[in-house]
């Protein structure tokens, strides 16, 4: 027959047997017996009392495993509560509950002022036109979902979404510049609201690296060189009505190719959108008006400047009268008054609109015989970068003048292959 004993340690191993989480528990109660193991007598009391020891830890276990439970149902619900990230630009969706789960730890909730300084901050961490360009890319976004799936998308988005929204995006015709924008617009999204971002998996990447060789074209933009921008600023007298309207033109012809100009900086494209356009108050002559020998354009706002650190050019006076920028601005600058307001103006507070620009070059270029067509706007800045290039300028400085952050200067060099060749028999 069994002993006592024996019986009782079986009835003591079989609950612990089933208690593995509980193995502390039970080597804790063996190093420290609650009664005299080598008593006969004190057996019985013993099995009951590691038995009880044991049901306690199991009790104890099946909480903790309740209360993990419920908080991660918890946190499934607040997932499921958060919004669909924000196209206006206003908010900062699901900020307060993903970026501020410490704030668990310590108050019940975020104080709103600390919560409406990060997201001004997070707001001013890129420029107004990126904001727009994003809310842009979540628009489109959002027209594809609906107009394939006909419902409105979920967030976080799914790899594959990604996938297939690149696709209907290359079969709109659209270029691999607008593609890589939207792209940017949908992975800031998903990391401002510390989603996992989709765009950034190796097969979206080689999806866009197919967009690029299948969309890539040549830019055909030829540059207004030396040459080009004297017969321009000459044909002014021809195309152009108004003793101010020609010195306002040179003036802005002039800058744009010494300074290394971009459409924006000079004209805005509509009057709300002045943020970009250089203002009175950016240009500094070193002297009165007679005697300047340079002038300081100061460019705070410009596309890249993430930094928002200004920067200076230093234009001096030019040997070639006709093209010099420092003798056109000092000439306009008389006709216009010092007044504070946008640099380009008709009546010192409107800047100059882009439409207008655009269309007195148009017509100067047809009236000189060139192809308006092949010269645009930012034929100014690629005509700056490829005589820079061609007077060996190295490369660093004219990223620096022409504010680039990265080698896509190299695509703005015109290079001929030769100037000449002249064959004697």
């Amino acid at each position: 027959m069994m002993s006592t004993s024996s019986r009782g340690r079986r009835r003591a191993r079989r609950p612990s047997a089933a208690a593995g989480s509980a193995a502390q528990e039970m080597a804790q109660a063996s190093e420290h017996p609650l009664t005299d193991s080598t008593s006969d007598s004190g057996q019985p009391q013993l099995v009951e009392e590691v038995t009880q020891r044991v049901l306690q830890a199991l009790a104890e276990v099946n909480q903790k495993g309740k209360k993990r439970s419920q908080g991660r149902q918890g946190a499934n619900s607040k997932k499921k509560r958060q919004r669909t990230p924000s196209t206006s630009g206003g908010e900062i969706s699901g900020f307060s509950t993903i970026h501020g789960e410490i704030s668990n730890y310590h108050t019940k909730e975020i104080p709103k002022c600390l919560e409406d300084t990060a997201s001004r901050l997070l707001e001013a961490a890129v420029s107004q036109n990126t904001h727009q360009s994003y809310r842009t890319a979540m628009s489109v976004f959002q027209k594809y979902h609906q107009c394939t799936f006909s419902t409105s998308p979920k967030f976080p988005t799914t790899v594959s979404q990604v996938i297939y929204f690149v696709a209907w995006l290359h079969q709109q015709g659209k270029s691999y510049n607008t593609i890589n924008t939207y792209l940017a617009g949908l992975s800031y999204y998903h990391q401002v609201n510390a989603f996992t971002d989709p765009t950034q998996f190796f097969v979206v990447k080689r999806l866009i690296k197919g967009v690029q060789h299948l969309s890539s074209k040549p830019d055909i933009r030829l540059p207004i060189t030396p040459q080009i921008l004297q017969q321009l600023v000459e044909a002014l007298k021809y195309t152009v009505s108004g003793r101010f309207n020609r010195c306002l033109l040179k003036a802005m012809f002039t800058l744009s190719f010494f300074a290394f100009l971009r459409v924006g900086e000079v004209s805005a494209k509509c009057q709300r959108n002045v943020k970009n356009v250089i203002r009175m108050e950016n240009l500094v002559l070193d002297e009165p008006l007679k005697n300047a020998k340079y002038m300081t354009l100061t460019l705070r706002h410009f596309k890249h400047n993430d930094s928002c650190r200004p920067v200076c050019l230093h234009i001096a006076l030019q040997k070639c009268k006709s093209i010099c920028p420092v003798r056109a601005m000092i000439k306009y600058i008389k006709a216009r008054g010092s007044g504070s307001g946008p640099l380009f103006t008709f009546d010192g507070y409107s800047p100059i609109t882009q439409s207008y620009f655009t269309s007195e070059l148009k017509n100067t270029l047809c009236y000189v015989g060139l192809d308006p067509k092949l010269y645009k706007s930012h034929s100014f800045r690629i005509g700056a970068a490829s005589y820079a290039f061609h007077s060996k300028i190295p490369e660093d400085k004219i990223r620096l003048m022409g504010r680039w952050n990265s080698s896509a200067v190299r695509r703005y060099f015109r290079i001929p292959v030769f100037d000449s060749i002249d064959i004697s028999p």
